[in-house]
Parts: structure tokens; sequence; C-alpha cells
């Protein structure tokens, strides 16, 4: 099929497209894939036209909590639970009167305690999202809230909102505690395809932002891209060619650029085309927020989108840097948004491309085989935290910079230094490769500048691609091509050390810190166990500053390569 797609003459392709629109589960079946799997994760094709009669109630609920005066939402959630709802908050912002709208989307025990103070209690108001019901990361912050929640009422259900699949733990949980309010989602819906069912539309609506136009909007996107439509004039048809065909000539770092009003649609953008199609060796590495450059420091390998919004402040600001690009002859796609609803249509429009991408390389794009590895061994790393007391990890200290760190078995051996490891891990990375920065720490824009200038250094010094995930968000996200994707890749994961003690989560047995660091060993562990270059950098309490110390011991190994 890889030859076949480029190769596909144009009535050939209008087929597939109304095969799709049909739902024919044949389009991604073999490898051991059944056509049950495949329909019941078909729902999101039509979802915006379905779920167009639940409006009224999603926008009463909203209109509801407003009259409370209930000033915050925390969700509670990860992964396709929480992406779609961030990315509508920043976009979207909140309407006067409306509550803020909070993500909750870590285990570091300071964003958990810094996301609710205790004079705010009775004016908020918590999200639980969950497809499954029975994800770690939303578990463990219910019990942390709930315990807050049922030190000052006797009725802590009505304190929560649910969202979730008919059936799932979460759901009786929701029935036995008597929840505030349920939604209950199409179950043949993944999480990552969810963005316009109850997951995105619901927390949306809570900040006021107008979900019928943003509705609108992704149905219109389906009228145009619709099966009636010939491939060439077809919007979709055009995407898909440009990210399909560049896939199969090895062009697979998908950098995305957007205007800053809609940065945060590329967050949801990279997980799902990461999740979707980085398997097998194969697929995306979706590149965002890396900093521009010279074209002649970007490798082959890259192709580039930006999506420019006309009501922007800055409008056009790649614009330059898409013309130096075209110049150099990179691969370049540029979509440009009428307004910021035109998000919705632009979700559709991606959803597409990235199935179709998924056919092009004979991929699945709606499971995701290779995260559970990460969570099997955080599981028995706990187990044994629960047993021991500790942590099962052996940090070496570098004699040079005094910093905590671990090698992984390929990079190491012996007891040779930070630099020297940080060396080994460049030495054998391909221009064509990438550095993950995987940062196990609070979200925080200087800890994003401090990595940031990283990233810049190995671009410049290396030639290479960089990305950058907080960690556990990037295990429900980009974790899966990290491990099932192209292998070409060499990763930092980052941590600290705890700055106090923090008490354990009833039901866990483990602190919040506890649990984060389990977390980043286990990936650790999972990256190593199948071949990855991987080097774990554990900083001190005063991680920022312990972040720009590492930053130039990186800065200096990189360099002492050319």
């Amino acid at each position: 099929m890889y030859k076949n797609f480029i190769n596909l003459s144009e009535e050939e392709k209008n087929v597939l497209l109304k095969r799709f629109w049909d739902k024919d589960p044949g389009l991604w079946t073999g490898n051991n894939v059944s056509e049950k799997d495949i329909l019941s994760r078909l729902g999101w094709i039509d979802i915006a036209r379905t779920i167009k009669n639940t409006i009224p109630e999603i926008t009463e609920f909203a209109d509801s909590l407003k009259t409370q005066g209930i000033k915050k939402i925390v969700l509670l959630g990860m992964g396709g639970s929480s992406l779609a709802p961030l990315m509508f908050s920043r976009i979207f912002r909140t309407e006067e009167g409306f509550p803020e709208l909070v993500i909750l989307d870590t285990t570091d025990p300071e964003v958990v305690e810094n996301a609710v103070s205790e004079d705010e209690l009775q004016q908020v108001r918590f999200i639980f999202a969950s497809k499954s019901g029975s994800t770690v990361e939303p578990n463990v912050l219910f019990s942390y809230f709930w315990e807050k929640i049922s030190a000052i009422s006797g009725e802590p259900g009505s304190w929560f909102i649910a969202i979730t699949d008919p059936g799932t733990p979460l759901a009786e949980l929701a029935e036995k505690n008597r929840f505030l309010k349920t939604f209950l989602n199409s179950p043949d819906i993944g999480g990552r395809y969810s963005a316009l069912s109850y997951f995105g539309l619901v927390p949306a609506a809570l900040i006021g932002a107008d979900i019928n136009k943003l509705i609108d909007n992704a149905i219109k996107m389906m009228d145009t891209a619709s099966a009636s439509t010939s491939w060439n004039s077809n919007i979709a048809g055009k995407l898909i060619d440009f990210l399909s065909i560049n896939l199969l000539r090895s062009k697979d770092k998908l950098t995305i650029m957007t205007d800053p009003e809609i940065e945060s649609f590329a967050l949801w953008l990279e997980q799902l085309i990461a999740e979707s199609s980085g398997k097998e060796t194969l697929g995306f590495v979706p590149i965002v927020g890396e900093s521009t450059g010279i074209p002649g420091y970007y490798g082959g390998e890259r192709l580039f989108v930006y999506l420019r919004l006309k009501t922007s402040s800055d409008h056009g600001r790649y614009n330059d840097f898409i013309k130096e690009l075209r110049d150099a002859d990179f691969p370049v796609y540029v979509l440009e948004l009428e307004d910021i609803y035109d998000i919705g249509s632009q979700i559709i429009l991606w959803e597409i491309a990235t199935v179709f991408s998924c056919y092009a390389i004979e991929v699945n794009p709606f499971d995701e085989p290779d995260v559970m590895v990460a969570k099997t061994k955080t599981g028995e790393i706990l187990e044994k935290f629960r047993e021991t007391g500790k942590i099962p990890v052996n940090l070496w200290v570098d004699p040079q910079s005094k910093m905590m760190f671990r090698p992984s078995d390929l990079l190491a051996s012996s007891m040779k230094g930070l630099t020297r490891t940080l060396r080994d891990l460049f030495s054998i990375l391909p221009t064509w490769g990438y550095v993950g920065f995987l940062a196990y720490l609070p979200y925080d824009d200087e800890t994003e500048e401090i990595i940031g200038e990283m990233r810049h250094i190995v671009r410049q010094e290396q030639g290479c691609a960089t990305v950058m995930g907080y960690g556990p968000r990037y295990l429900h996200s980009t974790g899966q091509v990290f491990k099932g994707g192209p292998a070409s890749a060499g990763f930092i994961i980052i941590t600290r050390k705890r700055k106090k003690d923090y008490p354990p989560i009833k039901g866990f047995d483990a602190s919040l810190w506890h649990i984060q660091f389990a977390q980043a060993v286990g990936d650790f562990e999972a990256l190593q166990s199948i071949g990855r270059r991987v080097v774990h950098i554990h900083l001190p309490a005063d991680y920022k500053l312990g972040l720009k110390s590492f930053s130039k011991v990186l800065s200096r190994a990189a360099r002492l390569m050319n």
C-alpha cells in the first residue's frame, strides 16, 4: 500500500473518501485488527451532527453554575480527556461572569496543591473526566480533592461532575456518590477523537464559549469535505495528500506553527497525530513549540504546517519564515482560520487527514499499543515502594557538575560523567533523529523557556529536531510515538528532589511526589527496555536553578561534538 497510495488515481481516492464517510472499517483492518474493533472507534465521524441536539442541556447546565456564582472549575483528566478542554480554555478564554477553567492533568504535588486554595473550595466544582473511568492520574486527583471536600461538606458528591462512557467505574462512582451531574459520552469515540463530544464541549460551555458556533463550523467542514466533493478539490483531500505523500517519502518530522491566539491547538494536534500514527517504527513525530531557525539547519525529513488566524493581533507572524522554507524547497502547508471558532472545522479536518495518513502507512489510527509498557513499569515500581518505602532507582553523581543522573544501558556501562553521557547520546543520533526533553516538573513559563534554549542548542549544534513534554501528560499524548514510532531518538527525562514530605493519597499508599517520580522512573525503564537511548537527570529541590546548571552542561556537551 505504501507505493500504491502515491499512485492512486483521483477516482480511486474518491472511492476511499466515500468509504470513510460510510464508516467502512475495512480501511484500517488487517494485522489482527478486526472490523468490530474499528467500528467501536468511528463515532467521532458524525459526532458534530449527533451531539447538536444535546447542546441546550449543556448550556443550561453551564448557565446554572454561573447563576450559582461558581468561580472555578477544575478538570481532573489526562490525554484525550484533558487536551481538548485545555485547548478550548486557552483559545476561548473565560467569558465575563463564567467560572475560570483549570486543567489538572498532572500528578505534580506543587501544581495540585496550588490548583485550589482552602478559601476557594466553596465556590469550586470539579470535573472528573475519563473515558474508561480507570485512568490512574484522575483517580488519584479525585481521591485528593474528595478528602478535602468531605472535610467541609456532608454531601461532597455535589461538588463533582463526571464525563465518562456508560457502564464505567466512574459512572458507577458518580451514581453511588450522587455527583452533581454526569454526562455519558458515546462509547464509540476514542479519547483523542473526542474534542467535539461531551469531553470537549462541556468544559468549553462552562467558561461561556459559544459551542453552537463551534459545532456549526465543524458541520460546515463535514459538508465541505464530504464524499460528494471530488478529491482534488476537496480541502481534506489536499491536506491528506500533503501529509501522506511526504510521510511515505520519509518526511516524518511534522513541524506545527500557529498564530499566538491558537497556540494550544498545536498541543491537541500533537496528541492526535503522534498517538494515531506512531506505530511499528512508522508515523509522524510532531514538533511543537520549537523556535524558528535558518532553513539550512533543518534536516531533509522536515515538513511544516502553519495555521494562520485572520483575526490575530500578530497575523502572519511566520509569513517571512514560510517564504524562506519554500525557497529552500521544504514542504510547507498553510491553513487560514476565519476566527477562533473556526477551530471547530480544523478539528474535523485534522481528524480526517490523520486517519488517512495512517491508512497510507497501514497502521491502526485508533489504538495505542505501546502506551501500556510505561503504565506496567510504573505499577511495578509503586508496588516495590509500598513494600520497601523506596523507589528502586540507582542514580549516579557526576564528579564535575555534582548533578545526579542515570544513563540507559545503551549509553554507558560504567561511570563516565554526565558530559560524556550526553556526548554519547548525541554521537549516535542521526540528523534525521530527534531529542525529547521530558520534564516531570511543575508547569511553568520559565521552565519552558530554559528547556526551549536547550532545544535551540541541540538543533543548531546537532542538526536534529527536538520535542518537549511535561510528565505524566506526555505519557497519554506523545508517549506512543516515542515508543512505537521512528526509533532514531534520544530522550532526557528530568525530575527533581521533593522539597518537603507529602502525605499519601488515600487508596494509593503513596504521595503525589512518589507517584510522579515512579512514573518518570517507569518511563525510563520502558524506553530502555525497547532500546531507546535515554538519560535521567535528577535536579535538586530548587529545580529551576538545577535546570539552568544542566543547560550549561548540555550546551558544553553539544558543542564539544563539533
